[in-house]
């Protein structure tokens, strides 16, 4: 049925192709992207989810970057060098300018990185920084990044884009609140304009210092519905496709004309469980739930195969991912979820309901969010009824995405369960482990608290020895499995579709880092 189905979709798009024909002439400089949504703003301290970074993180750069190969390599500084365990310095290259002609200096650093730590400026990503506390300049090609105490994944941190990409600071002085629609930095494209909900322009950067793009212009075109993602794409209206339907992606590969990039991503997509909420500050609950879940029909029929079932709470990719036993441990298994409930004081009733000794429903309350992760609605209300298939009484509250985001991070949270994903952007553990395990973090939404994990993870954080920083991140790793905080979904896997004619693109593990200066367009 799937495979017929999919044939004669193909087979729709092939003919409108065939018949409407491009729609308009396309500038053969020109790279066309289509995606489905639009950016909030290109200023990297005021918006930090894809549809902004894919766009800027080719306007800025940092002093180091998360390759390809998920090693750190240099940026705008060629080197550094450790002055002592809270003192880092870096050596900046040298002759750069930004896009406004200012010069890129230590000056600039300085002020990039005491914006995004500044509580007063409108920095979104500075927890995230950790320790860092500020940057001293040395001279005008040298700068000091100072930690309060030593920080092992201090590079890690530094290739944020979304975070300390590197800002001119005449152009947010001179822009001030408009900034974000004026962004300049030192990287390959320029910004041009912006056309809300419809298309941001850029222009290569012919000075930029690894030498011009090929690519002329690069358009980024919001095109929400799927649908006409995937027509604009067929008819050549569009040299790449971002964010594809998990049901196009089986025709896409079978078609000799495109090219699929699959490469595992950095997201895990995961249903937490609050600890400071009944009933599930009950292990025996939450055990429960993890296996009441069927995660291998979630991945097959709702994400439709398009992702990878999850190993761990961070993507195997990661500096510091352990193996654990979280597959099997909680395998779907509905007999041995009642036999824990049970255990917990909740048995069926005569139409299938839990309830507790007094009659009283279990109840859960289930948050759910919309439009940010792969299939997230669907994924959280096929769960909602397999739990109301076991007999939990669910109360179930969704959200659109920022509104989600806002409701969480209010301290009158009631949920149970909650839908999320979270991507380890640094490619270091710490990224992903210590900002919602450790209990004194904001984003430790599961109000998790165990001193054993946040001794781990502030050891972790702490070190300068790969092997120990190892150690402690497995050990983190088996004991959040062996409590529940997450019941993992899937890994992410970044696919990106480009027309015959895109020669050059590189494929980033990093769902953010869609890089467009090695390619080059052969129409």
């Amino acid at each position: 049925m799937r495979s017929t189905f999919r044939t004669a979709v193909l087979a729709v798009f092939l003919l409108g192709a065939t018949l409407i024909g491009s729609a308009f002439a396309q500038s053969d400089g020109r790279l066309v992207i289509v995606r489905p949504s639009d950016a909030i703003s290109l200023d990297p301290h005021r918006a930090t989810t894809a549809p902004e970074v894919w766009v800027y993180n080719n306007i800025y750069e940092t002093l180091v970057v998360l390759d390809e190969e998920m090693e750190i390599v240099p940026g705008l500084a060629h080197s550094w060098e450790i002055i002592d365990e809270e003192r880092t310095r870096f050596f900046l290259e040298e002759g750069v300018q930004f896009h406004d002609g200012t010069p890129f200096n230590a000056e600039a650093v300085a002020f990039t990185l005491e914006r995004a730590i500044d509580p007063e400026a409108p920095a979104r990503g500075a927890s995230w920084l950790g320790p860092i506390v500020g940057a001293e300049v040395v001279d005008e090609h040298t700068v000091d990044i100072v930690t309060d105490g030593p920080l092992g994944p201090l590079l890690n941190h530094l290739s944020m884009v979304f975070v300390v990409g590197i800002v001119s600071p005449t152009a947010v002085e001179t822009y001030g609140d408009d900034y974000g629609r004026n962004p300049v930095g030192t990287g390959p494209f320029e910004f041009v304009s912006w056309e809300s909900n419809q298309s941001i322009l850029l222009k290569r950067n012919e000075n930029y210092r690894l030498g011009a793009p090929e690519l002329e212009e690069v358009e980024f075109r919001v095109v929400p519905e799927e649908g006409s993602r995937m027509l604009a794409f067929m008819r050549g209206d569009a040299d790449m496709l971002l964010r594809a339907a998990p049901a196009e992606l089986p025709m896409l590969r079978d078609d000799p004309r495109v090219t699929v990039y699959d490469t595992p991503g950095l997201r895990v997509v995961y249903i937490g469980l609050n600890f400071e909420q009944a009933p599930t500050d009950d292990p025996r609950v939450r055990q429960a739930l993890a296996h009441a879940i069927d995660v291998d029909a979630i991945n097959a029929f709702v994400v439709e195969d398009a992702m990878v079932e999850a190993t761990g709470v961070i993507a195997t990719g990661v500096f510091g991912f352990a193996e654990t036993d979280v597959v099997e441990r909680y395998a779907y298994d509905p007999e041995r979820a009642l036999e824990l409930l049970a255990e917990a004081g909740y048995t069926q009733d005569g139409s299938g309901r839990l309830v507790d000794e007094a009659g009283e429903p279990l109840r859960l309350v289930q948050w759910a969010s919309q439009g940010r992760d792969l299939k997230d609605r669907e994924l959280s209300e096929t769960i909602s009824a397999q739990l109301r298939e076991l007999g939990v009484t669910i109360d179930y509250v969704q959200r659109e995405w920022g509104a989600y985001l806002a409701a969480l991070e209010t301290d009158d949270a009631d949920y149970n369960m909650f839908t999320m994903g979270w991507v380890t952007l640094t490619g270091d553990a710490d990224f992903g482990l210590y900002t919602n395990f450790h209990s004194g973090f904001a984003t430790n939404r599961a109000n998790y608290d165990n001193p054993d994990v946040d001794a781990d993870l502030n050891l972790a954080r702490q070190s300068l020895d790969p092997e120990e920083r190892l150690a402690a991140y497995a050990r983190v790793q088996r004991q959040v499995v062996e409590d529940v905080v997450w019941i993992p979904i899937y890994q992410t896997q970044e696919t990106v579709v480009v027309q015959e004619w895109v020669h050059g693109y590189v494929p980033h593990p990093g769902e953010y880092y869609v890089r467009l200066a090695p390619i080059v367009l052969e129409r």
